[in-house]
C-alpha cells in the first residue's frame, strides 16, 4: 500500500495496482480537459470510503467542500504517489 499525510494532515492509502490501472490513467488524461471527471478519479484512487473521509476532512464551516481545498489535497496524494515511485525505481 501506498501510505501518507497530505500538508493538512488528511491520511490516506492507496493500492499500488489502482495507479498502474489503465482507466485511472484514461481518468487522470481526459480530467485535465475536463475537471468535471475529477470526483470519478478521486473515487477510483482512493474508493468511496475514503473520498468521504477525504471530504469531510476538507469541508468547511458552511458544510461546503470546495474544489480548490480538494485539489490541493489531490496535488499532495499525486507528490506521495511520485515520491512512492521513485523510491521504489
Amino acid at each position: 500500500m501506498i501510505k501518507g499525510t497530505t500538508q493538512t494532515g488528511f491520511k490516506f492509502s492507496i493500492d499500488p495496482d489502482a495507479v498502474k490501472d489503465m482507466e485511472f490513467i484514461e481518468l487522470v488524461a481526459d480530467a485535465e480537459e475536463n475537471g468535471l471527471l475529477l470526483p470519478k478519479m478521486i473515487e477510483h484512487i482512493l474508493g468511496k470510503e475514503q473520498k468521504k473521509k477525504l471530504y469531510d476532512h476538507v469541508r468547511n464551516s458552511k458544510g461546503r467542500v470546495m474544489v480548490e481545498d480538494v485539489s490541493e489535497e489531490i496535488k499532495d496524494i499525486f507528490n506521495a504517489i511520485s515520491s512512492e515511485k521513485e523510491t521504489k525505481n
